[in-house]
């Protein structure tokens, strides 16, 4: 065995007599070298040390991995090598930092008060019905100031992302027109420049104009005009979450949290209406109906 050896020096004027000394006890000697006239040096199993203690051989050094393992579990590195044992089970459990993702100062100090005030720095590390509620918590509390809102961990580290309203978002003036990105029920328009060609409660379609750069004046001459503004409407999604690798008790909760990660960070959530429940093919399967309140307005050439 290659485990490790204990190095031993012995002084004696009678080497027989001592090799027969530990062919009597079993001691198994390595790489026997004569020092000088009376001093002699050779290497003896780890394992083999309470042979050694019963013959009184002086150990000088010792080598290899059983060496280093008696090394740690001896007192009071043990005490050590338990503690970061321990450490390194228990921490994956608790959440030890929040780290807030968005580009309002001000709402981020917030964030952090918050965070400070509902989680405890060493909290355990939250369960899926928790993490629901503290989104729906900080959507509530926030949804003045931001649109997206994404809660999640990794690791032992709570992240929280958002982006700010859209009211909070600066623009450019261009003289383009604004067309609908998507499908939607026009909610509210807020037009600065520009010629408004829609109204409130207007369903428009995918590249519908909604703010065009051109005007007819008094002469009916067509005179061109920056535009800037943007326009909310309401949009429908749908989006569907399967799993078969969650205990019962959370997976409902689970699958909502799976869903949510998946959620435009553009957008603020008007409704979220649960469609189905269903075991399907031995999974379970979340789906649910999402109505946005969304800017649909984008510039022609984005």
């Amino acid at each position: 065995m290659n485990l490790g050896y204990d190095y031993i020096v012995i002084e004696t004027n009678d080497i027989v007599s001592f090799l027969k000394e530990t062919k009597k006890h079993q001691l198994t000697l390595f790489h026997l070298h004569q020092l000088d006239a009376l001093r002699y040096s050779f290497y003896v199993p780890i394992y083999q040390r309470y042979i050694t203690s019963s013959m009184h051989l002086p150990i000088q050094k010792s080598i290899g991995l059983l060496h280093y393992l008696f090394l740690i579990f001896k007192f009071p590195q043990i005490i050590f090598t338990l503690a970061f044992i321990s450490t390194l089970f228990i921490l994956p459990h608790y959440i030890y930092d929040y780290k807030i993702t968005g580009s309002l100062s001000i709402v981020n100090n917030q964030l952090q008060k918050d965070l400070n005030k509902q989680i405890q720095m060493m909290h355990p590390k939250l369960t899926y019905p928790q993490i629901n509620k503290l989104y729906d918590h900080l959507k509530r509390k926030y949804q003045s100031e931001i649109d997206y809102l994404n809660v999640y961990q990794k690791g032992s580290v709570l992240h929280v992302e958002y982006t700010p309203a859209s009211h909070n978002q600066k623009t450019v003036l261009k003289y383009q027109d604004y067309i609908a990105k998507k499908d939607g029920i026009i909610r509210q328009l807020d037009v600065k420049q520009g010629n408004v060609l829609v109204k409130v409660n207007q369903y428009v379609k995918k590249g519908d104009v909604l703010i065009s750069h051109q005007i007819e004046d008094t002469k009916q001459q067509i005179k061109m005009i920056p535009t800037l503004g943007s326009v909310e409407a309401y949009t429908y999604q749908y989006i569907e979450a399967s799993s078969s690798n969650v205990k019962d008790k959370d997976i409902f909760a689970y699958l909502l949290f799976k869903i949510r990660g998946q959620l435009p960070k553009d957008v603020k959530i008007d409704r979220e209406k649960v469609l189905s429940y269903d075991i399907i093919e031995k999974k379970y399967v979340l789906k649910m109906q999402y109505v946005f309140i969304e800017n649909i307005a984008i510039r022609e050439d984005s």
